[in-house]
């Protein structure tokens, strides 16, 4: 059993409690520090050495990780009419305190630290920002809370620098950043939820050229007030050098409402990925089982990058998601392989491992006065060793038999109706950007497929060189 021990921090002490964690983007790097026994990974240092003696490519180790937020955001989209937003909204920031993310940080930070690796991405990670007394209105716009609550981001950092380890924030991009009225014990309030993906690098790695975009491709949300948010996704990426040798290091995470803006988001992505001159090691939460049960998504990515942990444990099921919304059931529920760890113009793969998907990995914490025991997240994470060696790429491997759905670059919108007909992981199967859906029947999602899928994304080039 795994036996863990933490701090008990003042994170949810209510509005008065005033700043949980500082601000970390921008948060300059300290030294990089060994603790613990070594693992079968070596950090960048010593691979320069064993790059030295042996004229090999350099190896490197990267991990995904989502955070969650401690909550399912579908309880806010499928509030009844009858519901008053203030309400529902002081429920979910009850949920969130709830799971306890200064313990749950505390495990993300071991796992961390156990794989060393040179790159994290990072998905869900949130920023709480409260105003009171609040004075919301319905402009979807109109975010200006202020009052630092809870940010994911600095615990997890704290975390490592506890553990004598240091990782910078070397690119980030801000999603979705919604304010919406809580109506708490404390009067009405504002609370800001801003949602963030973020890429770690652990410190001494040479870095350059932070990027960052957020999709075109988005789905709106109807509010019963009148008010439309736009469910922002986008990808944060930074380009690495390692022995002389130039790769670029992005993380992603995609919709998980709509099944035609996610692959919207996913052409995006493509494009402008394949545009680069160099490899290419994409990581992230795609919410598109690798087994093509629910959306396409995956085949189109697996057309242009390999899949880690596919090459390295091709008879493995990988599972990654999902735990349960309250992160409290003692079995684990992962059943679908979302977090991925894909690669162009990169290989061969070393070593793919997942992180957190057992039940001695679970935190104890307090939870209303209770001792509990949670997962650190309702994701497991990926980590996989690669060696940069554009002429070591492995073979993409072959799809099965799927359905390709056809849609266009434009703005979804989600409606409580389509979520009954949604898959397992929420995404709405039916719902196409403009109103149409054209699915193609493809064989092993091969030559015609593959055909589709770059005609698509030649248009998008266009589009984009078009609009710049």
């Amino acid at each position: 059993m795994k036996q863990q021990t933490f701090s008990r921090r003042s994170v949810l002490r209510g509005i008065a409690g005033g700043v949980v964690a500082a601000p970390s983007l921008g948060r300059t790097n300290g030294n990089w520090n060994e603790v613990g026994d070594r693992d079968k990974r070596t950090d960048t240092e010593t691979m320069a050495k064993q790059s030295e003696s042996t004229a090999e490519p350099p190896l490197v180790t990267v991990m995904t990780r989502n955070l969650y937020v401690g909550v399912d955001p579908r309880r806010l989209l499928l509030q009844s009419a009858e519901e008053e937003m203030g309400t529902v909204v002081a429920d979910l920031l009850a949920d969130i305190e709830r799971s306890r993310f200064d313990a749950r940080a505390e495990a993300i930070a071991d796992d961390i630290a156990e794989a060393r690796p040179d790159l994290v991405g990072l998905q869900e990670v949130t920023l709480l920002r409260l105003q009171l007394p609040g004075d919301y209105v319905s402009d979807a716009g109109r975010t200006n809370a202020s009052e630092y609550y809870l940010d994911f981001l600095g615990l997890v950092q704290s975390a490592l620098a506890e553990r004598g380890l240091t990782y910078g924030v070397v690119s980030s991009v801000t999603n979705t950043d919604v304010e919406l009225p809580a109506d708490l014990d404390a009067g009405l309030a504002d609370v800001r939820l801003t949602d963030r993906d973020v890429v770690l690098a652990r410190q001494g790695l040479v870095t350059h050229n932070p990027r960052r975009h957020t999709y075109d491709a988005t789905v709106t949300i109807p509010f019963p007030d009148g008010v439309e948010f736009p469910l922002v996704r986008g990808y944060c990426g930074i380009d690495v050098e390692v022995d002389d040798t130039e790769f670029t290091f992005v993380n992603t995470h995609l919709d998980s409402t709509s099944a035609s803006t996610q692959l919207d988001q996913a052409r995006e992505l493509v494009v402008d990925l394949t545009a680069l001159d160099r490899p290419v090691v994409l990581v992230g939460d795609f919410n598109s089982p690798a087994d093509g049960s629910e959306t396409v998504t995956y085949d189109l990515l697996t057309q242009f990058f390999v899949d880690a942990y596919a090459e390295r444990e091709p008879d493995s099921a990988g599972y990654t998601c999902c735990q349960h919304p309250t992160l409290r059931r003692t079995r684990s529920m992962l059943s679908k392989r979302l977090d991925l760890v894909l690669l162009r113009d990169v290989g061969p793969v070393v070593d793919v491992d997942r992180v957190g998907l057992h039940s001695a990995d679970r935190v104890s914490t307090t939870v209303d006065g209770e001792t509990r025991r949670l997962w650190a997240s309702d994701h497991a994470g990926v980590v996989a060793t690669v060696r940069v060696d554009p002429s070591g790429t492995v073979p993409r491997p072959s799809g099965r038999e799927r359905t390709l759905s056809s849609s266009r670059t434009s703005t979804a919108r989600y409606s409580n109706e389509s979520a009954n007909e949604t898959g397992a992981n929420g995404v709405n199967r039916t719902e196409s950007t403009g109103g149409e859906t054209t699915d193609v029947a493809v064989p092993g999602f091969g030559f015609l497929a593959a055909a589709i899928a770059l005609a698509a994304i030649a248009v998008e080039a266009v589009r984009r060189r078009n609009a710049e």
